[in-house]
């Protein structure tokens, strides 16, 4: 399965459907502009039949996301390249030296937060990478590196809700 990078730098699986709010379960939205206030650039995603994602901008213009499905939401506040922490690069460079960051993000679920990385190894042309063998890593807040999951790229690629997405 091939990924599609839209333009904020978002990564979404080519089978996730870009929907309008209007086809979103109505608990979901209300959730969402409840919880986040003067959002720009919002787009949403039907992941599957029971997950909705919605990215956006919000209002210091960083970019986030929200997942939301029958087991609750999660939020992910991605961090710029500049910005990512010390053991994420330690352990990436460390662990997995043949592998790339796509992304990094703090994820907050149920009121815990933690980092997630998303890495893979790349191959291709010079204009055109594509990811192979991706791995969510984790790590809890104080940089206490958790462990490695496979990602499931037949799913939004960034999704941590349990055995849906990873």
């Amino acid at each position: 399965m091939a990924l599609v990078a839209l333009c904020s730098g978002t990564m979404i699986a080519q089978n996730d459907k870009a929907v309008a709010e209007k086809d979103v379960k109505v608990n979901y939205v209300k959730d969402f502009h409840r919880q986040v206030k003067d959002a720009s650039d919002v787009a949403w995603w039907k992941v599957d039949s029971l997950t909705f994602k919605v990215t956006y901008l919000d209002a210091e213009k960083s970019r986030q996301a929200m997942v939301f499905n029958n087991k609750g939401t999660e939020t992910h506040y991605f961090i710029d390249k500049q910005y990512y922490p010390a053991a994420v690069r330690d352990t990436v460079s460390h662990i997995y030296p043949k592998y790339t960051i796509s992304d990094v993000w703090v994820r907050k679920v149920r009121g815990k937060m933690t980092y997630q990385a998303r890495i893979a190894k790349k191959s291709g042309f010079l204009w055109w990478k594509k990811e192979k063998d991706a791995k969510l890593l984790n790590w809890e807040v104080d940089g206490k590196y958790i462990g490695a999951s496979r990602a499931n790229t037949d799913r939004f690629p960034n999704c941590t809700l349990g055995s849906l997405c990873c």
